[in-house]
């Protein structure tokens, strides 16, 4: 695989196809480790991840909870 056909597969995996920002639970490492496997033909390590849609779910109820808490003292 070349370095550009490994980028490419790395950017898809650990971005957000809403905004296009990092998957908030990819760890620096990880990323590196996935995009050295691309490149030298070793198997992918395995990462457990929720699709986008699940991620943005879970963070809007998080963020749900914190305005709510936030309310609630008011702060």
């Amino acid at each position: 695989m070349t370095k550009q056909e490994a980028l490419s597969k790395t950017q898809k995996k650990f971005t957000n196809l809403m905004d296009g920002k990092v998957v908030s639970h990819a760890t620096v490492s990880s990323i590196i480790a996935y995009y050295e496997s691309l490149l030298s033909n070793t198997p992918v390590p395995k990462t457990n991840r929720l699709s986008g849609i699940e991620q943005n779910f879970i963070e809007d109820e998080i963020n749900e909870y914190i305005t709510d808490e936030d309310n609630e003292w008011g702060i």
